[in-house]
């Protein structure tokens, strides 16, 4: 990051606060509380939870300096988006890998007194409750030695779930606090930032909303509720769920559910949870249980599968290759399967795929051998999600019988 280049995105930065900031305020009724940061000056971290999809911009409304944000170099890859983090400064990260360039970019921030900006727990989550937070932001804290500002956003995930492509209004909390000064860094063991970071960004949606009873008005309330809802609660099948409108159902046993303003689930039928978020509960549990019998773990049942996947493969932050032919995607308990039109198989051991992510909701992607490989699924209510839930449940039975 050149001195140039860094001064030019601190004024874009401040351009953007002006324009898109105010915009997201008065659109989405964002609320700021940020008078207990006010005496803390540059260089230091933001953090906070990740719940939402304009985060990085609700953060920095209520902080007068610019802010670096360690962005998923995913959003380098296109030539238009990495143009513009390029003015704001984004410094790139490759999520769940090590990344010298993003160290180097972070203590240039710092040394010029700057604002750095991060995630601890690395991704948005789906269920509107914190994911684990990753350790080594626990490190970095460690090493920086600067003061560290925490930011609780309420409502966002609300206001925009992971599994809608609609945003609906309500109210948006932004709540700024210092969970690390200086000095407190400097006492405190790797494990002891660790804990306190998992404490200081807790948000559950849900428990908040109990609380509140806020409406979030909009329209078609459960569109695309089954990207992240797979498994029916009364007839137990995979992928029969349908979302359409406020309604949501299972299109084997016709079981049907209502998704209201306030997030919640009303029914006719026999209800079995309140909102997306027990049901997603339930469901990790049920597939756990399901995954576990003997016709999964000796891969003769497929846990999940789709047709008509496009293949894109790359390095971290270059242009990906598109691959003309389209392809069935397979995920055994032990392996991840690409069937092209033509050509061999692609067989991928889920002992060696790391850095699983999503974007957009329809893409699917990890590394192998240090390529990155992508899926795209252009069907529009296809879970991509269930993937990387399925490869995090394998993980989880593996670890527990070991």
């Amino acid at each position: 990051m050149k001195q140039r280049h860094y001064r030019y995105s601190k004024w874009f930065n401040k351009l953007l606060k002006l324009t898109f900031g105010l915009y997201l305020e008065k659109r989405f009724n964002v609320q700021i509380y940020n008078e207990s940061i006010k005496h803390i000056k540059p260089p230091y971290l933001v953090i906070g939870n990740h719940i939402g999809a304009w985060d990085p911009f609700l953060m920095s409304i209520g902080i007068s300096e610019p802010i670096f944000f360690v962005i998923s170099d995913n959003f380098f890859r296109n030539f238009y988006l990495r143009q513009v983090l390029k003015l704001v400064g984004g410094i790139p990260k490759s999520k769940q890998i090590a990344d010298s360039g993003t160290i180097r970019a972070i203590l240039y921030v710092k040394k010029n007194n700057g604002v750095i900006g991060l995630y601890p727990e690395g991704a948005r989550n789906w269920d509107l409750k914190n994911i684990s937070v990753i350790y080594a932001t626990s490190k970095l804290i460690k090493s920086l030695k600067i003061p560290v500002v925490n930011t609780i956003i309420e409502g966002a995930g609300l206001t925009r779930p992971r599994w809608a492509r609609s945003s609906r209004k309500g109210i948006i909390n932004v709540k700024y606090s210092v969970l690390f000064e200086a000095e407190d860094i400097r006492n405190m063991t790797i494990d002891e930032i660790n804990k306190k970071i998992s404490d200081g960004i807790y948000m559950n949606e849900y428990e908040w909303q109990k609380e509140n009873m806020v409406r979030f008005k909009g329209k078609n309330l459960a569109e695309y509720l089954d990207l992240f809802l797979v498994v029916c609660p009364k007839c137990k099948s995979l992928c029969t769920l349908h979302s359409h409108g406020d309604t949501f159902s299972c299109t084997k046993c016709e079981y049907t559910v209502q998704y209201n303003e306030y997030g919640y689930f009303t029914t006719q039928d026999e209800k079995y949870f309140d909102n997306p978020q027990l049901w997603s509960e339930w469901q990790n549990s049920y597939l756990h249980e399901l995954f576990s019998k003997d016709e999964y773990k000796l891969c003769h049942m497929p846990l999940f599968d789709d047709t008509k996947a496009k293949l894109f493969t790359g390095k971290r932050r270059g242009r990906l290759r598109q691959y003309t032919w389209l392809g069935d995607v397979v995920l055994y308990f032990d392996r991840f399967e690409f069937i092209p039109e033509k050509g061999e198989h692609y067989i991928f051991p889920l002992s060696e795929i790391t850095g699983m992510n999503i974007q957009n909701n329809n893409k699917f992607e990890f590394y192998y051998k240090d390529t990155l490989y992508r899926f795209k699924f252009n069907t529009q209510h296809k879970s991509v999600y269930k993937y990387q839930l399925g490869i995090n449940i394998v993980r989880s039975i593996n670890k527990s019988t070991i």
